[in-house]
């Protein structure tokens, strides 16, 4: 998620790379808390409505801004989140401020 938030990875890569990872630590049986658990399904839930092939998008699919936002914003809050462990204090995809404001492609 670093890479893709420093530019270092193109978006269809990240998407790729991230979602086998995730796979691959369910498979293997890898847990977290429950909170960054919800934190990392708000990457999946975008990652479910992004076309890593840009041209099968349609109207509706998350657009690079908004993925970029989204893990953006999933790092801030984990950094953020130290010992607290709290949920993000809004949803990071969907109806939240963050997906509705990223900024045009």
């Amino acid at each position: 998620m670093r890479r893709l938030s420093r530019a270092e990875i193109a978006p269809e890569r990240f998407a790729v790379q991230w979602l086998d990872a995730r796979r691959k630590a369910l498979n293997e049986g890898e847990r977290v808390g429950k909170h960054l658990d919800r934190a990392l399904h708000q990457v999946f839930y975008a990652l479910d409505e992004y076309p890593i092939d840009p041209a099968l998008r349609e109207d509706g699919d998350t657009t690079d801004a908004e993925l970029l936002g989204i893990v953006d914003r999933t790092l801030e809050w984990i950094d953020a989140a130290g010992d607290r462990r709290r949920p993000p204090s809004v949803p990071l995809f969907g109806s939240s401020p963050l997906h509705t404001a990223a900024p045009a492609p």
